[in-house]
């Protein structure tokens, strides 16, 4: 099976969020799993300078509306050997940032990738030929847009399933109808049943209604933006009107980085059946960050973002309370200003208790998965999530809000049967979380348990293989569907 991926982010030359650490690791777990897959990218300068790349092909033109953009299309591969189509057009991706820069989006976001979307399903058409388009997220949208709503590439695409995979129905691409004519596709597209979305295009949604399917990136996720009114954004009704077409297929964690067994980056290697080495990580996190050294008490580790979607507003109103328990807090975050104050005050109030790093640093973020006891993820909503993956494989027991993957991901560990991997609560509010947490340090002051209880999180696994092997059905599906299989 030929798969075309497109999307605009890819780990590690590319990347703004997790959809970076997806198209970083899920081309090569379908590759070993038996697929040809191939990925379409924008020919970003931080790709262009790491990776040696030739061109493939004659250039080509697209148009936004009646502008004639030329463009090139050049060859690399991924360390896997997973062929890189990237799109050549430096006036729109020879910059520092892949959406923006300094805290601001580029000005000229929508007609980047709506050039972007259209040169991706020329090169589709032209140079791969895939049974499987899979185009993730808005800026990815136009490329099924295009294939289904262009009537030159919709006929050289006729035997391409066209599937397309949410990861944040928060970000849609919605702009004014006046810029619908960029997209150069009839104006029966624009309607209640295509891109008008409360008369306003949405992106997202003409790729949602014109792909053969639409998938989200975990079960309860996917069950969770056709019901709720908060998480679906406007897009539950149109969800659900896709029925059986709309899939939620957990991610992978891409354990070639994240394995305690052979990372570099943590002070001591250790795994499942040699844990030994997780109390010296403990010891060197607390060293490092010149916390008491407190052995008997649990170290609870966070590596997000300072938003309301990360639950950094419960973790606020809370804090007084999580201080009055026998644990340390360790934070690696950064986001909103005012959240960012709120916890560098409290780090003050607070110097034998809690340590907040505001600057990203990858070697922190594994020394806190390998050092911590318990990782803290208090989301209000979680597409997926990987950390508490990671979490788990450095026998680090997640402590979750019950929403979309950390739901499918995390069991409440039961002390009296030593089931489960982790502690989960349901309302989003203070006295929830609390609860959790106390549950978690009373596990952790019996040893005998909290053995057992890491026994668990060592045992879990979400490679990237279990994914695969469900988006290759998926795949298979939507083909023997449209009669192609």
């Amino acid at each position: 099976m030929k798969i075309a991926i497109v999307a605009a982010e890819i780990s590690p030359w590319a990347k703004v969020g997790g959809l970076a650490d997806v198209i970083g690791a899920l081309p090569a777990a379908l590759k070993h799993a038996g697929a040809e897959p191939a990925v379409i990218l924008p020919a970003y300068g931080s790709i262009l300078s790491r990776l040696p790349v030739m061109q493939v092909g004659p250039a080509m033109t697209a148009y936004l509306g009646v502008e004639a953009h030329q463009f090139r299309v050049l060859h690399a591969e991924d360390p896997h050997g997973v062929p890189l189509f990237l799109i050549d057009h430096p006036g729109f991706f020879a910059r520092d940032g892949v959406y923006g820069e300094r805290g601001a989006d580029y000005a000229d976001n929508l007609r980047r990738f709506v050039f972007f979307g259209k040169a991706a399903a020329m090169t589709v058409a032209e140079l791969i030929k895939p049974d499987v388009m899979h185009a993730h997220d808005w800026h990815a949208s136009v490329a099924t847009i295009a294939a289904r709503g262009d009537a030159m590439l919709k006929s050289r695409l006729s035997r391409t399933a066209i599937a397309f995979t949410i990861h944040n129905l928060a970000f849609q691409g919605i702009y004014s109808v006046s810029d619908f004519p960029l997209l150069g596709i009839d104006w029966s597209y624009f309607g209640i049943e295509g891109l008008e979305f409360f008369g306003r295009m949405n992106l997202m949604k003409g790729a949602v209604v014109l792909s053969d399917g639409a998938s989200t990136v975990s079960p309860s996720y996917a069950r969770e933006v056709t019901t709720d009114l908060d998480l679906g954004f406007g897009l539950e009704g149109v969800l659900r009107h896709k029925g059986a077409h709309f899939v939620g297929i957990l991610n992978g964690a891409d354990y070639r980085e994240w394995d305690p067994a052979r990372d570099a980056l943590i002070a001591a290697q250790y795994s499942g059946s040699k844990p030994d080495g997780k109390r010296v990580c403990a010891r060197d996190l607390r060293e490092s960050l010149k916390l008491p050294p407190w052995d008997d008490c649990p170290i609870v580790g966070m590596v997000t973002r300072l938003t309301t979607q990360k639950g950094a507003d419960l973790l606020r109103d809370a804090l007084e309370d999580v201080m009055a328990i026998d644990l340390q807090l360790v934070m690696l975050a950064s986001g909103d200003k005012a959240f960012e104050d709120f916890f560098s005050a409290a780090e003050k109030r607070h110097p034998d208790r809690m340590r907040v790093v505001m600057q990203f640093d990858n070697a922190m973020a594994h020394r806190i998965q390998a050092g911590a006891d318990a990782f803290l993820m208090p989301s209000r909503f979680e597409p997926c999530g990987l950390t508490q993956m990671y979490a788990l494989k450095y026998g680090t027991a997640p402590v979750v809000r019950a929403t979309g993957g950390l739901r499918d991901t995390v069991a409440e560990f039961d002390p009296a049967a030593g089931r489960g991997n982790g502690f989960a609560f349901d309302d989003y509010e203070p006295a929830a979380m609390i609860a959790a947490l106390k549950r978690m340090a009373a596990v952790f002051a019996k040893p005998p348990l909290w053995r057992k209880l890491v026994a668990n999180c060592f045992a879990a696994n979400f490679s990237w293989a279990e994914s695969a092997r469900h988006y290759i059905e998926w795949f298979t599906a939507l083909r023997r569907e449209r009669g192609l299989v």
